[in-house]
């Protein structure tokens, strides 16, 4: 995962979006609305060139790439 140059509060969004797996939700544990986290969502999809999270049936997943990001973000974020 190649960090340099990614603006940290895109990690933090990041890492919330990797936990939770809900925007909704991610929002809400950072106090921003849903439609700024879902802004935040599109930028980590084109700063990464991944969907992060996909939909599967009413929830979501995390891509292959994404769950490879959880361990060494929650290092860095430490």
């Amino acid at each position: 995962m190649h960090l340099k140059g990614t603006d940290l509060n895109l990690l933090v969004a990041l890492e919330a979006l990797l936990t939770e797996k809900c925007v909704t939700l991610a929002a809400e544990r950072l106090h921003v609305t849903q439609p700024a986290m879902s802004n935040a969502l599109k930028r980590i999809r084109d700063r990464f060139g991944d969907e992060i999270l996909v939909r599967n049936g009413r929830s979501l997943e995390l891509t292959p790439a994404a769950q490879t990001m959880i361990v060494p973000l929650q290092e860095i974020l430490a």
